[in-house]
């Protein structure tokens, strides 16, 4: 079992000490009866942000959870995790261990938002969070993640992002919205009476209320200015402080810290404070064993006596952290006094002391910040296992862009499995350079044929086929990789036993990266490949199980439905022995499937009951929620299906902030049941720019029907038959079937693009195969006798079907009334009848 050491001091408030000054103007504006959903608390370094968020805290009547930021939580999975641990850390209810599952297990991030809102929206409290030094979030997808988090905030939540700099979030709208508080520099500027309470607090020195009004002004209320003019002690010669000195980035503070404050410190405790500077949390055990001291506990407590800008955080162990500023000045002085040999040897040190605790994740972060890029390389090597299985992926990928990004030669077993990595995210085009980089790299070096490698060569082959094959390219090669191994015969490694992960979230297996994201082979090329796997050592292997999932799904599209429930029922029994969710619930879910189009809906909803037993995980819980919705509408159970898709979402009214693929095409398909086309016709709008984006080839086409049938509904009836054009013409370049038979209320309108087709109105468009087209209708007996009449005839057949007489005829079409007669004659022999009124049905039906 493998443990993930977390620090307690993240998610801990720090303490409002006795020294702290009051703001009730402040204080009280943060009361939370005062407040809108989202207050921001922006202003540089320094500014009593994080003092005043303390103090509100002890003000707030509900619920309060903190987290600290660092660089450190850039990775969304990181992040995010904090954030519900936090929470956790002050409701009763066990949020975390029902969403970090999700999180472990890479589902979508609009997904992970959902759940987590849905799950806090349920707690009878209020609850305040605080994101502390929001600023230090580079990442745009977490970015994204929080702008969405925001956007549909529980009404008992509020929320606190406490930053230096602007963020990049839509302000904007919100601020139209009214659901904003900013306060900003001018509201925590220090007015003169904080100033002259702060001074006579700590026991600062000036001479006058003109000499205190002079230091406030040069300052400009900036709380920590404040304080390092009282430090120094420096208040009888105001010509030392010229506003010259003082602009808005106040470069002159680093120089003052480094020689006003640090300076005056005895040397022992300046080469702790420097030493210690690497660490983001001051834990007092590592600060010994970095400074070579027993006593760092007593000296962390003597800095926070002398407000020597250090934190002291709540925890079960005493842990601070140093004023960010000053930890900046003291980096500055660390590169002054100490070699970049020294320097990295003492970042080498705290990581092993991390890796000694546990902590492999925060160690390896270390050795990136001390730019000990062997060191980094040789643990990621060490830990990659451990990566794999935790589902940190996201903070392995950019762990070794940042090697490759500073030319470091990166381990080869790190570059193999960073192929597999970024496959499974589906950037196959920078898989593939890489794959051509390692073949070039064994020009050189040989590695392939080296003991040591052995094992990872025969997985760099089966890497190699999977990526061809995901890619849509040369199945031959790949076939002929998987061959080749098969003939030499594969190495065993320690990654033999390590199932990996080809879905993560996808209620098809079509849409992963393995099923080739929709884009089926055609059987007599892709089953020769699928038999190298099940004839063979990879038949031990979960990748086969995939294999037979995927086929399964494929035999489905193509109408061949005994053999694929064959394919499925061992894609099954692969599921469940590597207990992976995300091949048994697509199953499952396509079983459902099967029953639904026998119209055995008992059944298909008892299989769907079933797995949801067997599974707690609330991501797969709702795409078979999903699953059932769809099968109430094909019943024509409206409110059922309803009912279904509100339970799945935990909100009072069903809407689409869900971001599953299968639970919006379900919603959709409930709003069309309803009436509600528009807005059916906006969330598929959505649904197939996403999939266009992703090149979800099954989505692009299941959306463009949906979208075809709301624009019909609208009466558009050009746009619809445009836009079913479109998905036949993605569909019969992959032979895809039951989409299009499936889709209830499709049929009418294939029958017009299907008369359409036949006039080749058109052509323009594109040419489909006739008989593609056709497979989806059945033509009524009137439609073949209607084929039968050459084209002048339907012409003169449609006119009369509009209610145009004789003459109105001849006029339109340049002919006699007489050839008029005639033609009604042969159009009448033709059809069986003996009267104009009987031809009218008959061409209306």
């Amino acid at each position: 079992m493998i443990l993930i050491v977390w620090l307690h001091s993240k998610i801990t408030a720090p303490r409002a000490t006795l020294e702290v000054v009051g703001r009730p103007r402040l204080v009280d504006t943060l009361q939370y009866h005062n407040l809108r959903k989202l207050t921001i608390v922006r202003a540089p370094a320094g500014y009593g942000k994080t003092t005043l968020l303390s103090q509100s805290m002890n003000e707030f009547d509900g619920l309060a959870a903190w987290l600290s930021i660092d660089a450190n939580d850039n990775d969304p999975l990181r992040f995010w995790t904090y954030v519900i641990r936090a929470v956790s850390n002050v409701v009763t209810e066990n949020i975390d261990s029902l969403v970090n599952p999700q999180f472990h297990s890479q589902s979508p991030l609009e997904l992970l938002i959902d759940s987590f809102s849905n799950d806090i929206a349920m707690i009878p409290r209020e609850i305040l969070i605080v994101f502390d030094d929001y600023h230090l979030i580079e990442s745009p997808v977490i970015h994204t993640m929080m702008a969405r988090f925001i956007d549909y905030l529980p009404d008992n939540i509020y929320l606190f992002l406490v930053s230096r700099t602007e963020l990049p979030l839509p302000l904007a709208k919100w601020r139209v919205q009214e659901s904003l508080t900013e306060i900003g520099v001018d509201q925590l500027r220090f007015t003169y009476e904080e100033t002259e309470h702060l001074y006579r607090k700590r026991r600062f020195s000036y001479e006058d209320t003109e000499s205190l009004q002079r230091v406030l002004q040069m300052t400009e209320g900036w709380a920590a200015g404040l304080q390092l003019v009282g430090l120094s002690g420096g208040m009888s010669a105001p010509d030392k402080w010229g506003v010259a000195q003082f602009d808005s980035k106040f470069p002159f503070i680093k120089d003052f810290l480094l020689q006003e404050i640090l300076a005056s410190l005895s040397p022992a405790v300046q080469d702790f404070l420097v030493r210690t500077s690497i660490l983001k949390q001051l834990e007092p055990a590592i600060c010994d064993a970095l400074t070579n001291r027993t006593d760092s506990y007593s000296v962390l407590l003597e800095l926070e006596r002398k407000g020597l800008f250090i934190v002291r955080l709540h925890s079960s162990e005493p842990v601070f952290r140093y004023h960010h500023l000053f930890e900046d000045a003291l980096r500055i002085e660390m590169r002054l006094r100490y070699s970049q040999k020294q320097i990295a040897s003492f970042h080498e040190e705290v990581s092993r002391i991390l890796i000694e605790q546990g902590d492999f994740i925060s160690a390896i972060e270390l050795t990136f910040r001390g730019q000990l890029w062997d060191v980094a390389d040789k643990w990621m090597t060490t830990y990659l296992i451990e990566i794999f299985t935790l589902g940190q992926t996201a903070t392995f990928i950019r762990w070794v862009k940042v090697l490759r990004d500073n030319n470091f030669a990166v381990n080869i077993e790190t570059l193999v499995m960073y192929v597999i990595a970024l496959s499974n995210i589906y950037e196959v085009e920078e898989a593939r350079r890489l794959i051509d980089e390692l073949e070039q790299r064994d020009e050189v070096e040989n590695w392939m044929d080296k003991d040591e490698y052995r094992g990872m060569a025969s997985i760099f082959a089966t890497a190699k086929a999977f990526v061809i094959f995901a890619s849509g390219g040369d199945i031959e090669q790949a076939k002929a990789l998987i061959s080749t191994q098969l003939i030499t015969g594969r190495v065993s490694s320690r990654w033999d036993h390590i199932p990996m992960q080809y879905n993560q979230l996808e209620a098809r297996t079509l849409r992963t990266t393995i099923g080739v994201r929709g884009k089926l082979w055609p059987r007599d090329v892709v089953l020769p490949f699928l038999e190298l796997f099940r004839k063979s050592e990879f038949k031990e292997q979960n990748m086969t199980g995939y294999g037979y999932g995927v086929q399964a799904e494929t035999l489905y599209e193509h109408d061949s439905i005994d053999e694929a429930l064959i394919e499925l029922e061992v894609a099954l029994q692969y599921g469940h022995r590597f207990q992976d969710p995300g091949l048994y619930i697509p199953m499952y879910i396509l079983k459902s499937r099967i029953y639904a189009m026998k119209k055995q809906f008992v059944e298909a909803h008892r299989t769907l009951d079933y797995a949801m037993k067997t599974m707690k995980e609330r991501h797969w819980t709702n795409q078979l929620r999903a699953m059932k919705a769809h099968c109430c509408l094909l019943e024509g159970d409206i409110s059922q299906a309803e009912w279904e898709l509100s339970k799945s979402t935990g909100l009072n009214r069903l809407e689409a902030k869900s971001e599953q693929e299968l639970w919006l095409l379900v919603y959709v398909r409930l709003l069309l049941a309803k009436g509600e086309v528009e807005e059916a016709l906006k969330i598929t709008m959505r649904i197939k720019e996403k999939a266009l984006q992703e090149r979800q080839t099954l989505t692009i086409i299941e959306a463009g029907m949906l979208e075809a049938i709301c624009q019909m509904r609208l009466l558009n009836e050009g746009a619809a038959l445009a836009t079913l054009h479109g998905a036949l013409k993605l569909g019969e370049l992959y032979n895809y079937k039951r989409t299009f038979l499936d889709e209830v209320g499709l049929e009418p309108l294939l029958k017009k693009y299907l008369k359409v087709h036949r006039k080749g109105t058109y052509e323009h468009w594109g040419y489909i195969p006739l008989v593609y087209i056709e497979q989806f209708v059945v033509d009524s007996q009137a439609d073949q006798v209607i084929d039968t009449l050459s084209p002048r005839e339907r012409e003169i057949l449609q006119l009369l079907a509009e209610g145009a007489s004789n003459s109105e005829i001849a006029s339109q079409l340049g002919l006699s009334e007489g050839t008029v007669r005639v033609y009604l004659s042969n159009v009448y022999r033709k059809l069986g009848v003996n009267s104009r009124t009987n031809a009218i049905l008959i061409a209306t039906e």
